[in-house]
């Protein structure tokens, strides 16, 4: 059984945080919770109805993997475009550093593999509040999770990859800071002081995509991300610009 009732003296910023033996979705129960100045966190050992990207399930187990929210506050005016990105660069840095992992990879704009199997995802959901937008930032990274998950994406998991794997709950707050500490940088500078360290994990570049859009199908090959962290396709109509991956499949 994992611990998690004192997770907050290992994470570097004030936080006001919840811990749940078990619960439908962390990102659900902050997108309930009153606005608050402060950031929140929701830490939970099992996910009942986890939330993946287009309204898929994310699949894990009790203790299996390392699940939380953050609900972070930005300016209305701040442009939160490339943040997903930001995300999951910080959660490869984690990675990297904690378990000794290298050649992870990066599927636009989010998901984080490990060869040709995915090990962690993302859920970003946005709140207005006044002159304030919240962002819910939600994590999953498969931890432990044997072999009977029941789960159609091919996947992996840091005990399979890495012989030196830390602690959940270290790892967990190790997470969580270098989240908030990309996010701090990418409130200052966007996405674009990110350009680099993006190239350095991009999984997709040089791929062929097909775009299924209403009345405008197209195909080509993918040569990047913006300064906004838009996907850039270049087709034979010129560069396209794409900001959901939702129609998007790879050839």
């Amino acid at each position: 059984m994992v611990d998690y009732s004192t997770i907050a003296s290992l994470v570097h910023q004030k936080v006001d945080c919840v811990f749940f033996d078990s619960i439908e979705s962390t990102n659900d129960y902050l997108l309930s919770q009153p606005f608050s100045e402060v950031t929140q966190l929701c830490i939970a050992r099992e996910q009942t109805k986890g939330k993946g990207q287009h309204g898929r399930e994310w699949c894990s187990q009790k203790d299996g993997s390392v699940l939380f929210s953050i609900r972070q506050n930005f300016d209305a005016r701040c442009d939160l475009s490339g943040l997903s990105l930001v995300v999951a660069l910080a959660i490869v840095k984690s990675l990297k550093e904690a378990c000794s992992i290298e050649k992870l990879g990066i599927k636009w704009p989010n998901d984080i593999y490990f060869s040709d199997k995915k090990l962690s995802g993302i859920l970003l959901e946005n709140q207005l509040h006044y002159d304030q937008q919240s962002v819910v930032i939600g994590v999953g990274v498969n931890y432990a999770l044997g072999e009977n998950l029941d789960c159609e994406t091919p996947w992996t998991d840091l005990t399979t990859i890495s012989d030196d794997v830390a602690n959940i709950k270290v790892l967990t707050a190790t997470v969580i800071n270098t989240i908030l500490v990309y996010i701090k940088r990418f409130e200052q500078t966007g996405f674009d002081s990110f350009q680099q360290e993006w190239t350095a994990h991009d999984m997709l570049k040089g791929r062929r995509a097909k775009v299924e859009r209403e009345n405008n199908p197209f195909d080509g090959e993918v040569i990047g991300v913006s300064n906004k962290g838009a996907l850039l396709i270049s087709s034979k109509n010129g560069v396209e610009t794409l900001y959901s991956s939702e129609h998007i499949s790879y050839i």
